[in-house]
């Protein structure tokens, strides 16, 4: 049986990684931000009467953590309220929602990777506009699934690796923040399992990033070795030296173990599918 989706925020990076692997009997909607702008909830209202769908994924979203602190106003808007009316909306029609969230609506004073269960306490204002979104899309949803994923990159970007390796080729030391722990997500091993989620009967949150955890700075690493640099090229330093304008959780791994208990999925560890990436773009 054919399953219509409609993506909103199909051109991104998670948007284009799903549209590269999805699976057989789906039928992609995938209109751009001029034909679908995000806040124009009369048209998406039209465009769900007019081209029913059976599953709506929504993926768009303003990640400039550091710009959010500059502009609470625009972050809370597209990260929190819209997301809440788009799951009205979608819960109105009986339609699935996906939402994509973020490790950041964590505080980061865990030692062990956080569940789905855990308390979310975000240190900065990006964390905090999810966070709202997060309970507005459950408020408005009881078919949506929200799913937390942690430091994307994949083909096209623009992403870490793609400014670490644009860095090394540059020439002369690099400095990566050390004291912050995560489980930098290859894009499109996301989306294979945001399909499986996505398609699935079970709502609720999901956790769905890496399996493993480094450092900034280690990941850095790996990506110069993986990529035939100097690894000993990057220094580390903290992140009170990087002059960031938005703190960020100091550990924020997730624990993938609703996603592994219901739907038997486990990402690939962290290193491995960096190597995964850059061979399968030639790197």
């Amino acid at each position: 049986m054919t399953q219509r989706v409609l993506i909103l925020g199909a051109g991104g990076l998670l948007g284009r990684a799903l549209r590269r692997t999805a699976p057989a009997g789906v039928e992609l909607h995938c209109p751009t931000r001029e034909d679908l702008p995000l806040d124009d909830l009369d048209r998406l209202g039209r465009r769900l009467r007019e081209q029913p769908v059976d599953r709506l994924f929504l993926l768009a979203a303003w990640t400039r953590v550091d710009d959010c602190e500059s502009d609470p106003e625009r972050a809370f808007r597209i990260n929190g309220i819209l997301p809440g009316r788009i799951a009205n909306l979608a819960e109105r029609r009986g339609l699935p929602l996906v939402f994509v969230s973020t490790d950041y609506v964590f505080s980061g004073a865990a030692v062990a990777p956080y569940r789905e269960f855990d308390r979310i306490e975000p240190v900065n204002l990006y964390g905090r506009s999810k966070a709202y979104g997060e309970g507005a899309v459950r408020e408005a949803s009881r078919a949506a699934r929200i799913v937390r994923t942690s430091g994307l990159y994949g083909e096209g970007g623009p992403d870490f690796v793609a400014s670490i390796r644009r860095a090394l080729s540059a020439g002369g030391p690099l400095r990566v923040v050390a004291d912050q722990i995560t489980a930098p997500t290859w894009v499109d091993d996301l989306a294979r399992a945001l399909w499986v989620v996505g398609l699935g009967d079970e709502a609720g949150t999901f956790h769905l990033s890496a399996a493993g955890e480094l450092s900034w700075c280690d990941f850095a690493r790996e990506i110069a070795r993986a990529s035939g640099e100097d690894p000993e090229r990057i220094t580390p330093i903290t992140a009170a030296e990087s002059g960031r304008a938005a703190a960020r959780p100091a550990y924020s791994v997730l624990s993938g173990q609703r996603a592994r208990e219901i739907f038997g999925l486990s990402l690939p560890e962290t290193r491995d599918a960096l190597r995964a990436f850059l061979v399968g773009t030639g790197a």
